[in-house]
């Protein structure tokens, strides 16, 4: 591996640390400090009596998306210091639900950065480093949290965050914008060849890069800018904002277990030591999973491994919700359930960090031409955290109604028509261009009807004729 890839794969890996420390920190810090948390509001309370991402990314590129959502991380993070010190549960609400707020901006920037700046050979692989951030600043803040290490003192667990936003911080405003925003958006190609070299090295296939985006840049000038009207009325994006949202879909059963596992192991009759020992495992186990995932994905079809590893975890839910059951409601003297119930959970925390995490990721922006990918990632992540805030706020009071077994009506059942629909009509995208996969989406969606003209005025797809042409009323035919 070039000393140049090495360089590249470091600067992903500080910004996607950078991008998931606020999330994955705060939510996991939370999970094994519950008891402490707890106490804090109930005390307090006894005591007392989203920004609009895509345009912000757009318009002002992805380097001031990031300065914003650092800075206001860093914000948050001091009212929830300050809320913590006078005993005003209310602030530390305000602070988590600001820096919430942001997070979407931070995971858009991160994306994008990977996306357009790293070369076509280590895309996927670098791709996967947004979910491997994900997971170690959760495994982070698991450590933290617990008690024997600072889930004693909520206050110290919040001050110390503000150690690495400050380096975060520092580290944003060192980095150029990316080349094609440069090039694209800004026509400036001294700076976007800097960006390139900065990103890439002084490589002789810099200069036919910055032709091909200055080539793109011309063909995105004759068209409108996206819109989130346009997802709606042109039936490709329609058609691959549905299967970013199925694959979405199956990413949610993860979010109450990251928040909460320590929680449902307790009241499947764990111990405390184990059960906070095991949220623990369990994120380190996520994050070695998706390291190991980030060797496989360029070398295995996206398509298959999608649709496996979705059963899989699904299967392995289902056994975490009857050993929990077991564990929890049936007089044993044997404790193996509990033990069958710690096993199905590190499992499906393999299999979620090995492939179903870090490709949910990426697929919204695979399947879309550079014109859209902002606007559809913006409105499939903005539905995709409204609908873990659903659910995740929907699990509690379903456990303590139903136990264990409200996973599987909550998000089995959902799941296997989610996978019923990416197997219909997902297509593969594994070392296709954009162009492909849009074709080929289109032919699986389209496969058996009459009408085969679909709307497509995204102005890359114009130079491809021996795959669309005009008809006679503007439309495009795809062949």
């Amino acid at each position: 591996m070039r000393w140049q890839t090495v360089r590249l794969i470091a600067i992903y890996a500080a910004l996607s640390a950078i991008t998931n420390f606020p999330s994955g920190f705060t939510n996991s810090s939370v999970n094994t400090a519950v008891a402490k948390l707890h106490e804090f509001i109930a005390t307090s309370l006894r005591e007392e009596g989203r920004p609009d991402d895509e345009n912000t990314i757009a318009l002002y590129g992805r380097k001031v998306g990031y300065i914003v959502c650092v800075t206001t991380t860093i914000l948050a993070t001091f009212v929830q210091y300050f809320s913590m010190c006078f005993n005003m549960p209310w602030g530390l609400i305000f602070g988590r639900s600001l820096t919430a707020l942001v997070s979407p901006l931070g995971d858009a920037c991160l994306l994008l950065y990977v996306q357009e700046t790293s070369p076509l050979e280590i895309r996927g692989m670098s791709s996967f480093l947004c979910e491997i951030g994900y997971g170690t600043m959760c495994v982070l803040g698991m450590v933290v949290g617990m008690k024997s290490v600072l889930g004693e003192s909520l206050s110290r667990l919040l001050l110390l965050s503000l150690i690495p936003l400050f380096f975060s911080f520092c580290f944003v405003i060192q980095i150029p914008e990316t080349p094609k925003f440069l090039m694209i958006t800004r026509k400036d190609s001294k700076k976007a060849m800097k960006s390139l070299e900065y990103f890439q090295g002084n490589n002789p296939e810099n200069r036919s890069l910055i032709e091909d985006y200055e080539a793109e840049g011309m063909t995105e000038k004759m068209s409108r800018e996206s819109t989130f009207l346009e997802l709606l009325s042109k039936w490709h994006l329609r058609q691959a904002m549905r299967l970013a949202l199925a694959t979405l879909s199956l990413t949610l059963s993860f979010y109450p277990i990251l928040q909460s596992s320590t929680y449902f192991l307790l009241e499947s009759g764990v111990s405390v030591d184990i059960a906070q020992l095991c949220s623990t495992l369990a994120q380190v186990v996520l994050t070695l999973s998706s390291i190991f995932g980030a060797s496989i994905i360029d070398r295995f079809s996206r398509r298959k491994l999608l649709l496996s590893f979705g059963v899989l975890s699904n299967i392995l839910l289902v056994c975490f919700a009857f050993f929990s059951h077991m564990s929890a409601t049936v007089v044993s003297p044997y404790s193996w359930p509990k033990y069958a119930c710690l096993a199905s959970l590190l499992a499906y925390c393999i299999s979620f960090g090995m492939v179903l995490g870090p490709l949910s990721w990426f697929v919204a922006p695979e399947l879309v031409s550079q014109r859209h990918r902002c606007t559809i990632f913006s409105a499939c992540f903005a539905i995709h955290n409204l609908l873990i805030a659903l659910t995740d706020f929907a699990t509690i009071p379903l456990f303590r109604i139903f136990g264990s077994m409200c996973f599987v009506f909550l998000f089995v059942v959902p799941s296997i028509l989610c996978l019923c629909y990416i197997y219909l009509f997902m297509p593969e995208t594994l070392g296709k261009s954009t162009l492909e996969i849009i074709h080929e989406m289109v032919q699986r969606g389209m496969n058996g009807t009459e009408n085969n003209i679909v709307t497509l005025d995204t102005p890359t797809l114009k130079v491809r004729p021996r795959l669309f042409s005009s008809t006679s009323d503007g439309n495009l035919r795809v062949y």
